[in-house]
């Protein structure tokens, strides 16, 4: 096992861990982009391609989503969104079709689980949504030998969970 994806893969997890602590949206987009950038040098040192390419995806989704309060985001929100996560779709299919793998279909609806909770404006759903797509992480990295990312998953989990308790009252006043 070599030791320097590892390594990688637990500055990526750390990096997430710490995205879902942040109080505001656009520091949980911005932490999670990082993260995603981290995660996706991993996946590449691994072979693990179709976390790479479905990452990457992920990671211009969540900038985008950032930006859905500029002038053309807004007007046209449906239609990126739509359009992101179409080609988030065709990529995971056709790198599971290529690979002839299933496996490719959990990083494949954690990545648009993840990337689009980062379209809804209330901190606690975008919480609740992203837990949805950590156990899909988490079976890809396991069995992709992601090891220290599948540990990340479950921490990613209980993150969420301690973060959902600790904006409880500041998430309440929003929704």
């Amino acid at each position: 096992m070599d030791m320097i994806p590892q390594i990688i893969g637990l500055l990526a997890v750390a990096t997430f861990l710490f995205s879902y602590q942040q109080k505001k949206r656009k520091n949980i987009i911005l932490f999670n982009t990082v993260s995603r950038c981290l995660y996706i040098l991993q996946y590449i040192l691994l072979g693990a391609f179709s976390g790479a390419v479905l990452d990457i995806l992920g990671a211009i989704s969540s900038i985008i989503a950032g930006k859905k309060h500029t002038e053309f985001i807004k007007k046209h929100t449906k239609a990126v969104l739509i359009s992101i996560n179409a080609c988030i779709i065709v990529a995971g299919g056709i790198v599971a079709i290529y690979n002839k793998s299933w496996l490719d279909l959990f990083s494949l609806t954690g990545v648009l689980l993840h990337t689009s909770a980062f379209w809804i404006s209330s901190e606690k759903i975008i919480r609740r949504v992203s837990l949805l797509g950590s156990p899909f992480w988490f079976v890809y990295n396991l069995l992709s030998r992601a090891y220290g990312s599948a540990i990340g998953d479950i921490l990613t989990i209980c993150s969420i969970i301690i973060a959902m308790m600790r904006h409880k009252n500041s998430d309440n006043k929003k929704v």
